[in-house]
């Protein structure tokens, strides 16, 4: 009779466990993870803004005197340099981003001087047909 209180216990528990470590152990899909990897420059400017947000509650804190002034000092050093760190990153990622722009420019321009040229060749070439066919017919004639 003792056996059946645990084996109930046991038989409740292990579907809980399933439902509850189940999150842990599933793999996120692909299209989720590119997503998280498109949304990184929203990541960096979130990230700059809590630093800000820190940095003003630190400073009203500190002017309500709830803080102490090393505190204040070691906490404002702290969020102003995890701003600048956010700030940085997300400039060069602009940076970079302004680079393969710019390389796409530049190739879309050749593509589109070559085109040009080879339209102009190709109209060269008409012109010369039409001019030996016109030579031609002013000969026969």
């Amino acid at each position: 009779m003792t056996l059946l209180p645990a084996l109930v216990a046991v038989l409740l528990a292990v579907p809980i466990l399933v439902l509850v470590l189940y999150p842990l152990y599933r793999h996120a899909p692909i299209e989720v993870a590119q997503q998280r990897a498109s949304v990184g420059m929203a990541t960096q400017a979130e990230v700059e803004q809590a630093a800000r947000a820190a940095l003003k509650e630190v400073e009203l804190d500190y002017q309500l005197g709830n803080l102490a002034e090393p505190d204040y000092r070691k906490l404002r050093e702290r969020y102003t340099r995890r701003a600048f760190a956010a700030m940085k990153s997300r400039q060069q990622s602009e940076e970079a981003i302004d680079a393969l722009i710019e390389e796409r420019l530049r190739q879309l321009k050749d593509e589109d001087e070559n085109t040009v040229d080879e339209i102009g060749m190709g109209m060269v070439a008409d012109i010369a047909d039409i001019s030996d066919d016109a030579t031609r017919q002013n000969d026969d004639t």
